[in-house]
């Protein structure tokens, strides 16, 4: 369950906008696209292939494959090509391993592509450049990366390589999805007003549990995953990993406004305003405590702030959730979550080595960014999953009154914006509730300076020295991180020899090739 609710933070946290392509003013122009759009689908048939991918949302409403989707149901229908999906069983990440591993790999892969992996997976021989197969049997695509300087910098490397087909994404406001949000009627009761930085949001947990707001239930504070609940070290200006300092990387670990950051989470955490649960990672605990009306609130996405509220009606303990600004860093609401300044996700389809027809899968694949291709997987189909009023397209009841998910998860029994196509920013706004909108306006209001770029691909001498250290070093960092928020370390005592011990396993030849990197992305 942590696992599959990990997948859906990515999917509905990360769900981003491009604008549909071909919209022109002039009639001619017009008709011209439509005319192409709709001979779109007779130009990608090609030999059956097979995608490697999880299950994601899908398992979440009883799912066991893609086939089960309507927007790939009607993708065959449309292409006449017939697509083999490939779902791993237990862990993704291991499947993946072994998969690459011993080279036995389905003809188009599903991952997160970072540069580095990408880097490793294409010199070992695995997969593909996939570039010019783009410029010759994508002309959709191809034609959104000219156009966009950021998206090429982040989908092909200095040396004019691409290594998958990506799951365009072009506005902050749905990068933004996640945030803070507090039960509205504790807030009121206590009567500080909304937390504008780290100091009030403590000062606004210690009331609520010094009026025992919980009643006869234990007061646990704040709850969430721990990666989430972390995003509060951004109101000190500063990362739980690289951060920009002007046009400087810094590594956020390793500064002394971590340490008082972390001094500021052991006080709640000693003082009971954060949930002592929330290093298990487990959802279903988090969950819990917020229905049963133990949590003061949480960090996550808008659709699961929504999804709270209601199992709290459906188990008659109603209550509204209050979205609440990022917490300011000098006057300003500040985010130093590098994934906002995406606008291509990582997520994509690398192709393999071994496929037999790589051209006609990009084909295939290219349908997703034509107009049709980018409805489909945003709204499905016109007449049953959505339909159009006063120019405006709304989704259907199928979607927005499904008997048993929100609208959010409902729509990816049909739909999938998370997929190689561009992602609607319109199509995202129809499944939320008032209390989506309002988070989705609050959080993406926010400075995004400090975020460090997203993707940046390195050379290969500046991957080895990546590779060879940032996995022992993440992991020494996480749980002394966690040590010293718990109270098992102490913060004064433990600082110097752990900044030494960051040192001596190469954190600083770490910032000086993501430095290099980022001089390089920055000039290109």
């Amino acid at each position: 369950m942590k696992k599959v609710k990990a997948f859906l933070s990515i999917v509905f946290a990360v769900i981003l906008l491009f604008s549909i392509v071909g919209c022109e003013s002039d009639k001619a122009s017009t008709q011209k696209v439509n005319n192409d759009t709709k001979n779109a689908a007779k130009d990608v048939k090609t030999t059956p292939f097979s995608i490697w991918t999880w299950l994601g949302a899908v398992e979440v409403w009883g799912g066991k494959s893609y086939d089960e989707v309507l927007a790939y149901q009607e993708m065959k229908k449309r292409t006449g090509v017939d697509v083999k999906y490939v779902h791993p069983t237990g862990d993704a990440v291991e499947a993946f391993n072994l998969m690459m591993t011993s080279g036995k790999m389905e003809d188009a892969i599903w991952y997160n592509w970072k540069p580095e992996r990408a880097l490793q997976y294409y010199n070992a021989g695995r997969i593909l450049d996939i570039y010019p197969l783009v410029k010759q049997y994508a002309p959709n695509l191809y034609k959104l990366i000219e156009s966009n300087k950021e998206l090429k910098k982040q989908v092909v490397d200095p040396d004019g390589k691409m290594y998958y087909m990506p799951w365009i994404t072009l506005d902050k406001y749905l990068n933004q999805s996640e945030g803070l949000a507090l039960r509205a009627d504790w807030l009121e009761k206590v009567g500080s007003g909304v937390p504008k930085n780290n100091e009030e949001l403590y000062d606004v947990l210690k009331k609520m549990k010094d009026q025992k707001v919980s009643g006869d239930k234990k007061f646990v504070g704040l709850t969430g995953y721990s990666p989430q609940i972390y995003k509060l070290f951004y109101g000190f200006g500063v990362a739980d990993d690289w951060y920009l300092e002007g046009k400087k990387v810094a590594y956020g670990p390793a500064s002394d406004r971590y340490k008082e950051a972390l001094k500021w989470y052991n006080k709640l955490y000693k003082e009971g305003l954060l949930d002592k649960d929330f290093l298990t990672n487990e959802g279903d605990i988090y969950d819990k405590h917020l229905v049963d009306g133990q949590s003061a609130g949480f960090i996550d996405n808008s659709d699961s702030v929504s999804r709270i509220m209601k199992l709290a009606a459906d188990s008659g303990n109603a209550f509204s959730m209050k979205p609440i600004p990022y917490m300011e860093y000098k006057g300003k609401p500040t985010s130093l979550n590098s994934t906002a300044k995406r606008v291509a996700q990582p997520y994509g389809l690398a192709i393999a080595a071994t496929a037999k027809n790589p051209e006609g899968i990009i084909k295939y694949l290219d349908y997703g960014f034509s107009k049709e291709g980018e409805e489909l997987f945003n709204w499905g189909i016109k007449g049953d999953t959505f339909e159009e009023k006063d120019g405006k397209k709304i989704f259907t009841d199928k979607i927005m009154k499904d008997p048993k998910d929100v609208p959010g998860l409902a729509a990816t029994k049909y739909t999938n914006s998370a997929w190689i196509t561009s992602t609607s920013v319109e199509a995202t706004k129809a499944v939320l509730d008032s209390t989506g909108v309002e988070a989705r306006d609050i959080w993406s209001n926010v400075d995004l300076s400090m975020a460090f770029e997203p993707i940046l691909w390195m050379t290969q001498e500046e991957n080895d020295i990546i590779n060879g250290a940032s996995t022992d070093i993440a992991t020494y960092k996480d749980s002394m991180r966690d040590a010293f928020v718990t109270g098992q370390k102490d913060i004064d005592k433990e600082w110097d020899n752990y900044i030494k011990t960051l040192k001596s396993m190469g954190i600083e030849n770490i910032q000086k090739a993501k430095q290099s990197a980022y001089d390089r992305y920055i000039k290109k």
